[in-house]
């Protein structure tokens, strides 16, 4: 299971989610869409408020792994206080994950979308690894680059776990479909970019669902694919 933690949600939610215990569980800390921007100095008090309650379900849930986006903007001081601030929150149990070149939400650049900058959280900070495949999709096509190269460049990176959507192959906007309304080449994505006894998060649709049906057919649509 991967949790999303709302910033400030601990103290509402820790008596329902605490059922939880006892499943393999990662947490995944806010993001952009929630100011979440570690690429700014005068937010760094501010970001480690907002990562506090990933820590707390993280413990709760003894998960291994806290994910955590790169900050917004694509020039050399941003990313290094990018680096800086993964530093300084003294967290060893936080993976960065790979974005896309522009946030879908905010519409401005994001920071860790190459191969080569995310070798440099990996080596700089001691982080583990996400790989997400809509994400580096994305970004290998604002960058004109093979798709199949870059995750190659990624699979060498040894990540730690994966997010998996469907999508368009020519897209440069992170869409999250459900398996089967894109063009990935999920099979691929699988079989040869994930390695043995993965954790892959399926990370289709958008918004609060009315029904998790949806979820389902798209497990039992993956579980076909790759048998």
């Amino acid at each position: 299971m991967e949790l999303f933690a709302l910033p400030d949600s601990f103290d509402k939610t820790w008596r329902n989610v605490e059922n939880f215990k006892g499943i393999k569980t990662i947490i995944h800390a806010p993001h952009a869409r929630f100011d979440l921007n570690p690429s700014e100095p005068d937010l760094f008090e501010e970001n480690q408020h907002k990562l506090y309650d990933s820590q707390r379900f993280a413990d709760m849930l003894d998960a291994e792994m806290i994910i955590l986006h790169p900050g917004f903007g694509h020039d050399d001081a941003g990313f290094n206080e990018n680096i800086r601030q993964f530093k300084a929150f003294n967290e060893p149990r936080l993976a960065v994950e790979n974005l896309p070149l522009i946030c879908s939400s905010t519409h401005r650049k994001l920071q860790g979308v190459t191969p080569d900058e995310i070798k440099r959280f990996i080596d700089e900070v001691g982080c583990k690894f996400c790989l997400d495949f809509s994400h580096a999709i994305c970004g290998a096509n604002s960058f004109k680059r093979d798709v199949y190269e870059v995750l190659d460049e990624f699979k060498a990176l040894t990540p730690a776990m994966y997010h998996l959507c469907d999508g368009g192959m020519a897209d440069i906007d992170d869409a999250h479909l459900h398996y089967g309304e894109g063009n990935y080449d999920l099979k691929r994505l699988v079989n040869d970019y994930t390695s043995d006894n993965a954790l892959i998060t399926m990370e289709t649709g958008h918004g609060i669902p009315s029904s998790v049906q949806p979820w389902l057919d798209d497990l039992t649509y993956i579980q076909h694919l790759i048998a």
